[in-house]
Order: C-alpha cells, then sequence, then structure tokens
C-alpha cells in the first residue's frame, strides 16, 4: 500500500529565485507547499523590483507555484525612515551603526507583519520568509519578531538556518540565468555593500 503525506500550505515571503530556489526545496523535503507572497517595499527603484519579480514569477510558472504581489509602494518603508534621518527631528540618528540596526529591524518588522497578515487573510496557518537563506541578515532578530508575530496571529512561524544553501542558489540563479542581487533591495544597503 502506498502512503500518501498531505502537504502543508506555507505563505513564503520572498525576496529573490536565488534565495527561493533553496528554500523552495528545503521546504518541499518537510511537507511544506510554498505560496509565494514577493513584498519588498525596500527595494528602491522600480526596474530593480520588477527584474527581481519577473525572474520570481518565471520560476513560480516553471514550478506550478501560486505568487501573490502586493501592490509596489516604496513608501510604506522609506517614509518611516525619514525622521531618523532628519537633522531636525527629535527622532535623528546620528550614529551608522545604530542607523543601519534599526532600518533592518523595521524592515524585517514590516516584511513579516504584512506577510503573516496576508497568511491570516488566506487562511494559512503556516509562514516563513526566504531572507533564512542569506548570511548577511540577521536570523536571531527574525525569529524573535516572527514568533512573536506569529503568536499575536495564532499562526506558526517555521525558522529553518538556510544558510548553507546560501551559494547552491546563486550558482542556481547563475545556471539558469536569473538576477543575482548584489545587495539586499535598500539604496542604504547598495551604498554599503559598495563600501565593503
Amino acid at each position: 500500500m502506498i502512503k500518501t503525506f498531505m502537504s502543508k500550505k506555507i505563505l513564503l515571503h520572498t525576496c529573490c529565485v536565488s534565495c527561493l530556489s533553496i528554500v523552495h526545496k528545503k521546504l518541499l523535503d518537510n511537507d511544506f507547499s510554498p505560496v509565494i507572497f514577493y513584498y519588498n517595499p525596500s527595494i528602491q527603484g522600480k526596474i530593480e523590483y520588477l527584474n527581481r519579480l519577473k525572474d520570481v514569477t518565471e520560476y513560480c510558472q516553471k514550478n506550478s507555484l501560486e505568487i501573490i504581489v502586493p501592490e509596489y509602494n516604496e513608501e510604506e518603508f522609506f517614509k518611516p525612515l525619514r525622521p531618523w534621518q532628519d537633522k531636525n527631528s527629535l527622532k535623528y540618528i546620528n550614529d551608522n551603526n545604530r542607523f543601519r540596526r534599526k532600518r533592518c529591524e523595521f524592515c524585517y518588522q514590516l516584511k513579516i507583519y504584512r506577510t503573516a497578515s496576508e497568511a491570516k487573510k488566506t487562511r494559512v496557518n503556516f509562514f516563513s520568509t526566504t531572507l533564512l537563506a542569506s548570511p548577511y541578515q540577521d536570523h536571531e532578530f527574525i525569529d524573535y519578531i516572527s514568533s512573536q508575530i506569529a503568536k499575536e496571529n495564532d499562526l506558526e512561524f517555521i525558522y529553518e538556518d538556510f544558510r548553507k544553501g546560501y551559494w547552491q542558489g546563486r550558482n542556481f540563479s547563475r545556471s539558469h540565468k536569473y538576477i543575482i542581487p548584489t545587495y539586499c533591495g535598500c539604496t542604504f544597503s547598495q551604498t554599503e555593500r559598495m563600501l565593503e
């Protein structure tokens, strides 16, 4: 007798194909069926945003994955940051490292909160993010804030350290002629990467 398994639907916040390809494979290995959620207001410039979206959409079509794409509005990310940059604001942050930490934490919260909201709306009990495939992201904070948001929304956040597959994902994109992002998405991260 053949044993059949019911895969569990999971809403997967996705940033690019490089990260998606490895996370998708790992989730399938764990009997999850991903629904892709491409929500990235932190990607500055619609050309970069659309180029990444084009690749993610093509990947989803080739792998028969459902994809949800909210309207792109970079102000959702950049507007709340302006007081931290304004020298006349009480919220101004003078220290570059502190600004970077606060900016990234806000970005994580924004993306995770929106992913959890979409999961609840579409009645998907599990959610995760391809950010966990990157060695450049703060896994501890992502896990912490995601677990808190999951608890508030009666959902389950699936944490797994996908970083071992980081270079495998980039090689996948290279061999399939997809974009390999050289920075996270916002102009701040682009500038910082150029200076490193």
